[in-house]
């Protein structure tokens, strides 16, 4: 009976030092995943900052838009020289 018990202790044991890496695991990996979702989301609005400034530097009006609402910018410069 004694042996038994030992087994099941051992087992119970086991048992939980495999659920604790797994779950440690998991969320390393969350983690990991939620950075690296932030960096693109930073990298996008950088990419897109860029890209309207380079545009606007033409001297043509970029257009902006957000669902229904557009507007149309341009770099202030370019108004009093033309």
């Amino acid at each position: 009976m004694k042996v038994n018990l030992k087994i099941i202790g051992y087992f119970l044991i086991a048992l939980w030092i495999i659920f604790s890496v797994v779950y440690i695991i998991n969320d390393i990996w969350q983690d990991f995943k939620t950075q690296q979702l932030k960096k693109a989301y930073e990298q996008g609005k950088i990419d897109t900052i860029n890209l309207l400034i380079k545009e606007a530097e033409k001297c043509q009006p970029v257009p902006i838009f957000s669902g229904e609402k557009e507007i149309r910018v341009i770099k202030i410069g370019c108004q009093i020289n033309q």
